[in-house]
């Protein structure tokens, strides 16, 4: 039995059933044929109001009006899905357009057209394009001032055949905008400006109007009440442009309205007000959080307010139906009002949404900031308290090595030796324990006289054969002793590490207390690498032979007591350090 061929018909795949205006408008290519759109869309609706008022055809080409109409408007694109109840409204206003054969439903119809085509008008930048736009707009108003207003108003229109001419006339204006380029209407971008176009109906709203209103009051004829009308519109439009942005120092209507906006359904000077106060007063990102939000509940428009974050969480209020919620930098917060947010007000909640979690993220770094700090002086303090160790250790291993290769006809030197070592050793190990138990506490500040300072640092290290020299120009110099002391011992140790590989280093110590104290240490080993060079003394260097962060904590040390450490000379045989006070 042969095997079933395959069908050759198409699958029966679901059809999709496009709209037909969807269909349509890509057949047209809208994006290139705006304007042939909107000039057939205007000659619809001159021969619909024009011609066939009154008639049967009339209301068909009303319809074909409002289709080209959904075809060109800006609202929307053509391939988008609307749900039932904005269908609905369109297609209520194309029958109400087509149903009721009311010349104040045309006049109505076109001002809000000329306000829409203005309001697009407004957001286009070519020149060609914008053009095209106010031409329509152009038509729009000659045929409501020359046609449906003089019908409304009950006056004659046609008293002859000149004013039909006229009349007929206007529609070169909707011919001519196949001349010019179709503005690309970005129907998702939101290329309608709402206050323009609402702006532009209420003039000319107030033109129509108050053109009856003058011609009733002043007995004269339409020209004459439309030109008064006119005439008292522009004259109160400059009024206001001058109220809006006055000359000289006088802020005008433009200052009072942008602080209207920024604080409408808000006021944002007393928040913001609040917002630092609270930023300055609470250094705890959650307690800062709860005070901004605090601030939220006293508002008439807000019911409750809650906020989250990665470790804590919080609600203040009562939630109500009408919520908006925003996140940023790490704080979502959820905002209840006793009505729906309008997106204007919404635009505002979030703009303070993201100053609240821009401060909030500023106290959590501030925080681990100090929590880094603390680390850091915890480290720093322990390093110190570590080299301090180690000299210590130095000077009692000097001192037992005394002890174990003196002779007994050297007691009373031995005795005199640990008499004069063990109460500085102590007195140093006390000063360790201080610091140990205040790590936060500033440089020790205790001093010491030089003679008395150079003599125990020559009885410290009489047993490594270093070369001791002094000035002796003021020996009566008071010098801080925990700063001389910590950097002569670690330059000291420094130089003598490297005599475990060079034995015949020479090591010099000079104190020099003219014209400023100075300690000066050199030796004739190898110089210090680049690598180290780059990072001494502003940061811990990782060496095994000295000179890594003692230097360091020594070079910090100096600074904060107004003195300063630093590489003279780095040579094979000349390294020398010098600590000396700094001239104020």
């Amino acid at each position: 039995m042969p095997e079933p061929r395959a069908s050759t018909l198409p699958s029966a795949s679901p059809i999709r059933r496009e709209p037909f205006v969807a269909a349509f408008g890509r057949y047209l290519r809208l994006q290139s044929h705006g304007n042939r759109v909107l000039g057939l869309m205007l000659a619809f609706l001159h021969a619909a109001i024009v011609w066939g008022q009154g008639q049967a055809w009339g209301q068909a080409v009303v319809l074909a009006h409002y289709g080209l109409f959904l075809l060109w408007q800006p609202f929307f694109s053509g391939q988008q899905n609307l749900p039932w109840l904005r269908a609905l409204g369109v297609l209520a206003v194309g029958v109400a357009l087509a149903f009721l054969e009311n010349i104040w439903t045309a006049a109505l119809w076109a001002v809000l057209l000329a306000g829409l085509l203005g309001g697009v008008a407004v957001g286009v930048k070519p020149f060609r394009e914008r053009v095209g736009l106010w031409l329509a707009v152009l038509y729009l108003l000659l045929l409501l001032f020359t046609w449906m207003l003089p019908l409304g108003f009950g006056l004659p229109v046609l008293d002859g055949g000149q004013p039909a001419f006229l009349r007929d006339g206007l529609l070169l204006l909707p011919l001519t905008l196949a001349l010019f380029p179709a503005p690309r209407l970005a129907r998702s971008a939101g290329v309608l400006d709402l206050l323009y176009t609402l702006l532009f109906v209420l003039v000319i709203g107030v033109l129509a109007l108050g053109s009856y209103t003058a011609m009733q009051l002043t007995h004269t004829d339409y020209a004459h009440g439309v030109l008064i009308s006119l005439g008292t519109l522009m004259v109160s439009l400059l009024i206001i442009a001058w109220l809006w942005q006055p000359r000289g120092e006088a802020s005008g209507l433009r200052h009072l309205f942008s602080r209207y906006v920024l604080s409408l359904g808000l006021p944002l000077e007393e928040w913001l007000k609040e917002l630092s106060d609270s930023a300055e007063r609470e250094p705890d990102p959650d307690v800062f959080l709860r005070s901004a939000m605090a601030g939220f509940t006293h508002l008439p428009w807000s019911t409750g307010v809650t906020w989250r974050t990665e470790y804590a969480r919080g609600d203040l209020g009562t939630p109500s139906r009408h919520a908006v919620a925003f996140a940023h930098e790490g704080v979502e917060v959820t905002f209840y009002t006793d009505a729906p947010v309008n997106p204007a007000f919404a635009l505002h909640l979030r703009l303070l949404t993201e100053i609240i979690g821009y401060f909030h993220a500023a106290k959590t770094r501030e925080r681990a900031m100090q929590a880094n700090a603390y680390t850091q002086a915890i480290y720093e303090t322990g390093s110190r308290l570590t080299h301090d160790v180690k000299n210590l250790l130095q000077s009692l291993k000097t001192l037992c090595s005394a002890a174990e290769h003196s002779r007994p006809e050297q007691a009373m030197s031995l005795q005199m030796l640990m008499q004069r070592q063990l109460p500085q050793i102590a007195k140093r190990l006390e000063i360790t324990l201080d610091k140990l138990k205040s790590p936060e506490k500033a440089a020790d500040r205790r001093e010491i006289l030089a003679r008395e300072w150079w003599r125990n640092l020559k009885n410290r290290y009489a047993r490594d054969n270093l070369n001791f020299e002094i000035d002796d120009a003021d020996t009566l110099l008071w010098l801080p002793q925990e700063l001389f002391e910590s950097v002569a011992d670690n330059l000291i140790q420094n130089a003598l590490r490297k005599r475990v590989g060079q034995p015949d280093v020479a090591i010099r110590v000079e104190l020099r207390t003219l014209p400023v104290p100075s300690l000066i240490v050199c030796d004739t080993g190898p110089a210090a690498p680049p690598e180290v060079m780059e990072k001494l003394f502003h940061a811990p260097v990782s060496t095994h032979d000295g000179l890594g962060i003692g230097l360091y904590q020594a070079a910090k040390q100096a600074r904060g007591l107004g003195y300063g450490l630093e590489l003279s000379r780095n040579n094979d045989g000349e390294v020398c350090f010098i600590l000396w006070q700094e001239m104020l």
